[in-house]
């Protein structure tokens, strides 16, 4: 290297990119060139002027290159609990499985150990970016940073006790520790998480909502769920969730609304008034029999949709892939349409949507200079993908979790050749079994 020559943490040689931007740019043999873990150069490799050094070189040639997926509402602790409950009404799912297991099981190391597991499976099925909601949350954050990856973590917050919390009071005192603690952090996203209006006071939310705007940080929430959550709170109330949330004052473009599966058309007017962000979470919503979310009504009311897988246990997978394949399948099934929730789009639900719902646009979530270098490296080289036509449509319609090659989260490359960088996988699958073995988790099931 001599004197005048650039230098770069690392170089993206060959590929085929998609931006995923607003125009989607693409470039066939591109250039992606790093430093301090942002992208200083993306383009047609033909276009850069002189020579470079780079500390790390990846060779794409014949690979495609894609922004990282964001995995915009999980519960990281829960796949201790995988296949436990299944065929359940999601209140029967909560109160005879998930809330007794949680009671019995759940401290700082088990909220540790489930979060280094389900960090394993979004790393191998490409994401980067989570939204997690779980109880010890400084724990998961633990994983989350060890990891690579980036993660947003809000401590749960109920109107009552929790594995965590024994005084409700103290709820917003531990998320204001997490926020103290995470204070610049460039990957942990401290954010405000309340349960759901089943389990959470009006003066719950009110709070929550004074204090995400003092802090300057997103409030979430499970909204509308199950059809059985949406008549108690109309019963309880004289109100929907959605008006009975828009009575505390705590909906705006900061808040985020998990599942919205059932919602009448005065609840998508105000959502979409708001500017409120929903988070889509279709395998969850479909294995507990909760219902089809109304996601082309609220997309063409211009309402930012975006998805999570939600948990291991309610899933039974943490593949965005798989996620956004489904919704892509599911709602054109649900309008006879093929034409709606089309591939580009879907895409962007998992990648663009989510960050700009969660606050990183022009951050991650698409590729471009200044960008944080969150991507994926696929390789399509294999019977399901061949041949490509259409990468977008190939991503959505043929990709499997196997084809994603490599992911590089801020600029660190977090696997590569399927292999991951930052955590001992095999001794993470010892200890979680380890665990299974040591626990009877069945003395606790209510079923």
């Amino acid at each position: 290297m001599t004197s005048n020559q650039p230098y770069f943490d690392l170089a993206i040689l060959g590929g085929e990119c998609l931006t995923l931007d607003k125009s989607f740019a693409e470039y066939r043999d591109s250039l992606i060139l790093t430093g301090n873990g942002r992208i200083e150069y993306i383009g047609d490799r033909k276009d850069f002027i002189g020579p470079y050094y780079a500390g790390k070189t990846i060779h794409a040639q014949g690979k495609i290159i894609m922004p990282a997926f964001f995995n915009a509402h999980t519960h990281l602790s829960l796949s201790l609990y995988r296949g436990l409950g299944t065929d359940l009404h999601l209140q029967d799912w909560l109160t005879k499985v998930i809330w007794p297991l949680e009671k019995q099981f759940c401290n700082p190391e088990n909220v540790y150990l489930g979060s280094c597991l389900s960090v394993l499976e979004m790393i191998k099925s490409g994401t980067a970016t989570l939204a997690d909601m779980n109880f010890f949350s400084g724990h998961a954050a633990k994983a989350i940073e060890e990891s690579g990856l980036r993660g947003f973590i809000g401590e749960a917050l109920f109107s009552t006790s929790t594995p965590s919390i024994r005084d409700p009071l103290d709820g917003f005192n531990v998320s204001a520790a997490l926020l103290e603690k995470y204070k610049g952090h460039p990957t942990i996203h401290p954010y405000l998480v309340l349960h759901a209006p089943f389990t959470c006071s009006a003066d719950l939310y009110r709070e929550a909502g004074l204090l995400g705007k003092k802090w300057g940080v997103k409030v979430c929430s499970h909204v509308s769920e199950t059809r059985n959550e949406f008549e108690q709170i109309r019963s309880r109330y004289g109100k929907t969730p959605v008006a009975w949330l828009e009575e505390t004052g705590v909906l705006d473009s900061d808040f985020i609304a998990i599942h919205m599966v059932h919602a009448s058309d005065e609840d998508i007017e105000i959502l979409a008034e708001r500017n409120v962000g929903i988070i889509h979470n279709p395998h969850s919503n479909m294995l507990l029999g909760s219902g089809i979310s109304p996601v082309n009504k609220m997309i063409d009311k211009g309402i930012r949709v975006g998805l999570g897988t939600d948990s291991a246990s309610s899933n039974n997978s943490l593949s965005m892939l798989t996620e956004l394949q489904t919704a892509a399948r599911l709602h054109k099934v649900e309008a006879l349409d093929p034409s709606v929730l089309a591939a580009r789009h879907a895409l962007q639900m998992a990648t663009s949507i989510n960050a700009d719902i969660y606050g990183l646009a022009g951050i991650t979530g698409s590729l471009a200079e200044g960008y944080s270098a969150d991507l994926l490296i696929i390789n399509p080289d294999s019977p399901n993908m061949v041949p490509v036509y259409d990468h977008y449509s190939q991503i959505v319609y043929s990709m499997e979790n196997r084809n994603i090659e490599s992911l590089i989260v801020n600029g660190k490359v977090v696997m590569e050749d399927r292999k991951i960088l930052t955590l001992d996988e095999e001794m993470i699958l010892r200890e979680v079994e380890k665990w299974t073995k040591s626990v009877s988790v069945y003395d606790f099931i209510r079923i």
